[in-house]
């Protein structure tokens, strides 16, 4: 899982080291360079140390502030590798701690962050699984045993910290909207047993504040393409997860343009007491209940 501090060499910390290098070029310190921009000095110190993202009309004013218009070719294509950086779950799962530490970057991800938005068109997310849910899916051909070389020990640490990270549905404060497709209800993860417990433990959620269940019906349109799932955490950043790789997307333009597509999926969707009852309603058909 990326971490809010990129790796040295990633492409977020070049374009971070070639913008500091222009700055440093005019001689004025960060202080002085963001009062020729007009800006708040923590503004440069952020996108010097890559901890903010830049936009790219924040590119064209560095430069004209500096006088480089003749780097304009080699920080534009910076920004452009920059603006996803991809993480190698296998990789990660190598590192000391593995799998584990990578749920548990995400736990301090989620902890930093007053909103998560998510979206998943036909898999339930992580903070809403039971623990049999979790290790029938960790299992699976696709789960980080089979792609990322994670050993039983690992998968069982994978499910403490999931379950750790479960206590933020009862934080107060905490925005948790997750909008799911219906698919996601009736797409069975393990035996029968293991999926009514689930929607069990879903219904149960459906009525919490800080969780905003809502549920894209059949019935409904799908507002968007549903190609993949996305979190978004409050307006820094944005992640995709594939079965081998975890992409950070960090373009401003970007983010505001999955903020738009979760409104419209909120907007589609049914939640309060209309979701639980769908979730019933699966439920009880998948057990062959009239």
């Amino acid at each position: 899982m990326p971490t809010s501090s990129p790796h040295p060499g990633s492409d977020r910390a070049r374009l971070a080291a070639k913008l500091r290098e222009i700055r440093a070029t005019t001689g004025l310190s960060g202080n002085q360079f963001a009062k020729t921009l007009g800006w708040p000095q923590s503004r440069v110190s952020k996108i010097e140390t890559a901890t903010q993202f830049p936009t790219g009309d924040d590119v064209t004013r560095w430069l004209a502030a500096a006088g480089a218009a003749d780097e304009e070719g080699v920080v534009t294509e910076l920004l452009k590798r920059a603006r996803v950086e991809t993480v190698s779950l296998r990789q990660e799962f190598r590192k000391p701690g593995g799998a584990a530490a990578n749920q548990r970057s995400i736990l301090e991800l989620e902890q930093q962050a007053s909103r998560v938005a998510m979206f998943q068109p036909a898999l339930l997310p992580g903070l809403v699984q039971t623990p049999g849910f979790m290790r029938e899916l960790l299992a699976l051909p696709s789960g980080p045993a089979h792609t990322g070389g994670a050993s039983d020990a690992d998968l069982e640490h994978m499910v403490a910290v999931r379950i750790e990270r479960q206590a933020q549905l009862y934080e107060p404060g905490k925005a948790l909207p997750l909008v799911i497709g219906e698919a996601a209800l009736w797409i069975r993860i393990g035996d029968l047993e293991t999926q009514l417990g689930q929607l069990d433990r879903l219904h149960s959620l459906a009525g919490l504040r800080t969780v905003d269940l809502r549920i894209v019906p059949f019935s409904t349109g799908m507002p968007i393409a549903p190609l993949h799932g996305f979190r978004i955490f409050d307006a820094d950043f944005v992640v995709v997860e594939t079965f081998t790789d975890d992409h950070l997307i960090m373009d401003p333009d970007e983010i505001a343009l999955y903020e738009h597509m979760f409104s419209r999926l909120q907007a589609e969707a049914v939640g309060g007491d209309e979701a639980a009852r769908l979730i019933r309603s699966v439920s009880r058909r998948l057990a062959g209940e009239p």
